[in-house]
């Protein structure tokens, strides 16, 4: 496997990226949308994954992207995404693991928090976008349980839900995902191993 960039790398999931590619031995380009705000991130570089030229400038020369951006004030998933794998296109980046939300797994309960359900159903477009997309960049979608923790562990279950799962976790699944490519153009649910 080549080098990986991640987009949002300056959250929680993006810096357990970070830190299980430098564990790996990898070499990792973080991107944010203000450097200046992360002096700790090594190799930060300007970027947004909701503005295709800003993706392409960022993910140029990397075989892999990795989108662990979360914005609960971002309600326009399906344009964004476009502009994702627009931008990916540009950069002849032939892969795309994009952190899933868990909620897209099944419908949404009817009790579910009103305030809640534009940025769920915005990550459900963002699904369905992929589901549409014909182009050349490969994706999948990694999904989570509702609780992610910190703590050291790293294993994980792939197609089972519900047992919480360490960011460590998270970030070993989806660089095991990176260097195996075993999954494409799905939505896979990945949980601790309980």
């Amino acid at each position: 496997m080549t080098d990986v960039v991640v987009f949002g790398a300056g959250g929680r999931a993006g810096r357990a990226v970070l830190a299980e590619a430098r564990r790996r031995g990898l070499s990792a380009t973080a991107v944010v949308r203000d450097p200046a705000k992360y002096p700790d991130l090594e190799n930060a570089v300007a970027g947004d994954a909701t503005d295709a030229e800003l993706v392409a400038r960022a993910a140029k020369g990397h075989a892999t992207a990795i989108v662990a951006v979360y914005s609960a004030e971002q309600s326009e998933y399906a344009k964004a995404t476009g502009r994702l794998l627009e931008g990916l296109e540009r950069a002849r980046v032939g892969r795309l693991l994009l952190v899933g939300l868990a909620t897209t797994l099944g419908p949404v309960p009817d009790d579910f928090p009103a305030a809640w359900r534009p940025f769920v159903e915005g990550r459900g477009e963002e699904l369905a976008v992929l589901g549409r997309y014909d182009g050349p960049v490969d994706w999948v979608v990694l999904t989570p349980p509702m609780e992610l923790v910190e703590g050291p562990g790293t294993r994980y279950r792939t197609q089972t839900l519900g047992d919480p799962l360490t960011y460590a976790a998270l970030a070993a699944a989806l660089l095991d995902e990176a260097a195996e490519n075993r999954h494409h153009r799905r939505q896979i649910a990945i949980s601790g191993e309980g």
